[in-house]
């Protein structure tokens, strides 16, 4: 089967990091799998593919301010989307992201080929400019699924009748019941781009009160972003420094999380954790904001412990008593990674390819 995935562009993130792994997935079972995107051919995927992907870098960049620039670079990634798809002739594509599925369901539609879009975070937190929101609402529908990774966020699109729910995969370790916490926890641990919506700031400031009670203890936020600068400056001024790491991207994310001791999450909104999610699997004890997609993981006092979005009272309140209860850490950590089973990559990845089947006429 000819299989065409698009997206915008395979630079690190959680929507293109599960598209890689979906690729991948499928190239193995033997699909014959092409990658759209619009970046440049300059551009690397950040994710390792199988070398038998083929990657179809369109150099079309839809990062423009005014409505008639933007008009016009949706007609350009259209002609070279559709001239794309007459020389692949994939028997199904599947699209991530709201930009990227608009114009996936023009293009899909000249060559009536089924489509499967997919939205990765949640539209009603998530800013769209309302142009994208307006297609989004009339083209949508035309879609074979429209595939979601929450309740939540399938709630939004209670206007639609072709919404499926799959979560995200994840690398999943077998379940353990004698893996043990460390008794002497000295190890915070956060992950996700250095933005505003990552809720860092809350964390920050909440580590500061648990630092000044605990000598030893070091944060270490993995990741980058436009709010570097910023979140350095806080830093400083908390004379934090030497107690808070920002070591930026790491490949090797898993190893740096089962090295660390609590895994804290303070984002005001998520599509799906993925960073938690990871962390929980290889079984950290984590502490989550109560934002949407958090909630859809995380049952307060059973696999993780929740805080009010912002609140870094709340926050430090629960830092300092995991620090000190290892029985609770103990517990936490083994509920997360019984709760993260049923997102085992082959398990999901399995849900993906049923649908894709079911979509395919057979020849």
């Amino acid at each position: 089967m000819r299989i065409s995935f698009i997206i915008s562009s395979l630079a690190t993130g959680g929507a293109e990091r599960v598209l890689s792994n979906l690729a991948n997935y499928c190239s193995q079972q033997g699909h014959d799998v092409t990658i759209i995107t619009f970046s440049t051919p300059e551009s690397l995927p950040f994710y390792r593919l199988e070398p038998d992907i083929r990657l179809i870098p369109l150099g079309e960049s839809n990062l423009t301010a005014s409505p008639l620039q933007r008009l016009r670079s949706i007609f350009r990634r259209f002609n070279k989307l559709n001239k794309s798809l007459n020389l692949i002739k994939p028997d199904i594509v599947l699209s991530f992201i709201t930009v990227s599925n608009i114009m996936a369901i023009l293009a899909a539609a000249r060559h009536n080929i089924p489509l499967i879009v997919s939205e990765r975070t949640h539209p009603f937190y998530h800013f769209t400019p309302k142009f994208h929101v307006l297609l989004r609402r009339l083209l949508y529908p035309q879609a074979a699924k429209v595939i979601v990774q929450t309740q939540s966020i399938a709630d939004y699109f209670n206007y639609l009748n072709n919404v499926a729910i799959i979560p995200n995969a994840l690398q999943v370790p077998p379940l353990s019941k004698t893996a043990l916490v460390s008794t002497s926890p000295r190890h915070l641990v956060s992950v996700g781009r250095l933005i505003k919506s990552k809720g860092f700031e809350t964390l920050i400031q909440a580590f500061k009160e648990v630092a000044e009670a605990n000598p030893d203890l070091i944060l270490t936020i993995y990741g980058e972003g436009e709010e570097r600068p910023r979140l350095e400056e806080l830093i400083r001024s908390l004379n934090l420094k030497e107690r808070v790491l920002l070591p930026g991207t790491v490949p090797d994310v898993l190893t740096r999380l089962s090295q660390a001791d609590i895994f804290v999450f303070p984002s005001h909104y998520e599509g799906f954790p993925n960073a938690l999610g990871e962390a929980m699997a290889v079984g950290l004890p984590v502490i989550a904001s109560n934002c949407t997609g958090n909630i859809d993981l995380i049952k307060d006092g059973i696999n993780g412990r929740l805080f009010p979005v912002g609140d870094a009272a709340s926050l430090a309140s629960l830092m300092l008593e995991l620090l000190k209860d290892t029985e609770q850490r103990q517990r936490l950590s083994f509920h997360a990674q019984q709760t993260t089973q049923l997102l085992d990559a082959d398990k999901i990845h399995s849900q993906w390819q049923d649908l894709i089947l079911s979509l395919v006429k057979p020849k």
